[in-house]
């Protein structure tokens, strides 16, 4: 399974990849780097950076370890709050890219290729917080054996803190805005398609941090930031979205809005 992933995100982000984002000079991409450097505060969401600031307090010569990095904008954000950054993630030609992006702006974090499930090139004890963003979960096939090994690799009373895409929106069919619709049911994990993807509830999370050592110390549900309401409205079938003319956060104009879209939750190490 990991292999089969590994393939796919080298894929993405090769050179020959029809992956917008990864193009050099893409204007978002530019648009994100430039919004972080302003004010690394943005590459978290809203309601994600004061549980950071809360639990972790000031970042400056904080360890972090970011595993499954992907785009890299949490690990740039940490680093420019002062924090030293370990950035980590199972494709190669990810890492490839945020290091390039590192090295054009001096920025010196670490970046090491490792499956999030091991880290085995991470000693133990190593950190003060092991953060992953959303989209994480879904990859990972061993939820207690990543969350074992990011308690390895904290230091006493270190915490990890994820922010993900919430289960509760997951059974759901969103290829309409005006209608709500169940099209699975949720108990059903696993998603296999060319590549698998696994789709887990509030108490795979909750069992695995729980099993792994960790004391839950907050959980927040919301909508990450203004606009990401969008997001559910079916993109590919209706690409005008923002046309509607609805309020997108009146949940009886957009039952969208009635749905929990994000999920953050902190633990710490016992």
């Amino acid at each position: 399974m990991s292999e089969t992933i590994k393939e796919h995100w080298n894929r993405n982000a090769s050179e020959e990849s029809d992956w917008e984002y990864y193009k050099p000079g893409n204007p978002n991409r530019l648009e994100d780097l430039e919004t972080i450097i302003r004010n690394p505060e943005k590459a978290f969401p809203t309601v994600v950076y004061p549980l950071i600031k809360k639990y972790i307090g000031d970042l400056k010569n904080k360890k972090i370890c970011v595993p499954s990095s992907g785009d890299n904008k949490a690990a740039y954000g940490f680093y420019l709050l002062g924090a030293k950054v370990t950035s980590c993630d199972i494709s190669e030609n990810q890492l490839i890219n945020a290091k390039s992006i590192a090295d054009r702006y001096s920025w010196d974090i670490e970046f090491i290729c490792q499956d999030s499930m091991k880290l085995d090139k991470i000693k133990d004890g190593e950190y003060d917080l092991v953060y992953t963003s959303n989209g994480v979960h879904v990859w990972i096939d061993d939820l207690p054996g990543m969350y074992e090994n990011f308690n390895r690799v904290l230091k006493p009373g270190g915490y990890n803190i994820f922010f993900e895409t919430h289960p509760m929106i997951r059974p759901f069919d969103d290829s309409r805005i005006d209608v709500v619709k169940i099209d699975r049911v949720y108990g059903d994990i696993e998603d296999f398609g060319d590549v698998p993807n696994y789709l887990w509830r509030m108490q795979d999370f909750i069992n695995a941090i729980c099993s792994a050592g960790f004391t839950i110390k907050e959980m927040q549900e919301f909508h990450s930031v203004d606009g990401d309401l969008d997001d559910y409205l079916p993109q590919e079938k209706n690409p005008e979205r923002e046309n509607y003319g609805i309020n997108m956060k009146d949940w009886k104009q957009n039952p969208w809005a009635a749905l929990p879209q994000c999920l953050c939750l902190c633990s710490q190490k016992g």
